[in-house]
């Protein structure tokens, strides 16, 4: 699975908008990945950040529960002036230890499936 995204206000989705019955099984679902995950946030994973929880949730699915080879790929673009992006690695890197430190998974039992690339738009 792959996942890019060219400024860091991406990252910030909006909570899920399934209806009642869906919402259910989808809290099920990431509170089953948080609890593998080892997860010691207690912020609910279907609001702010949901679509990085999502993804956990589908590699989680994947790979531990299915046994699919699966992995996750984070690509984040660096410098893309048409978004008003990040001008560094170190502004996303920022970011997302933010984002890792809320949803308590800074490091996790499926890391080594898990990559991010950060590509400068000025070298493509």
């Amino acid at each position: 699975m792959v996942e890019a995204k060219s400024h860091i206000s991406e990252v910030l989705s909006p909570k899920t908008g399934a209806g009642v019955k869906s919402l259910r099984q989808i809290k099920k679902s990431l509170n089953e990945t948080k609890t593998f995950l080892h997860s010691n946030s207690d912020h609910d994973w279907t609001t702010i950040f949901y679509q990085y929880t999502n993804r956990l949730a589908h590699l989680y699915l994947l790979g531990a529960l299915n046994e699919v080879p699966a992995y996750l790929v984070f690509v984040y673009f660096v410098n893309d002036k048409d978004m008003n992006g990040p001008k560094s690695v170190d502004e996303w890197i920022g970011a997302l230890s933010l984002l890792k430190s809320y949803l308590g998974v800074t490091r996790h039992r499926l890391d080594k499936y898990v990559a991010e690339i950060f590509i400068d738009v000025k070298d493509i």
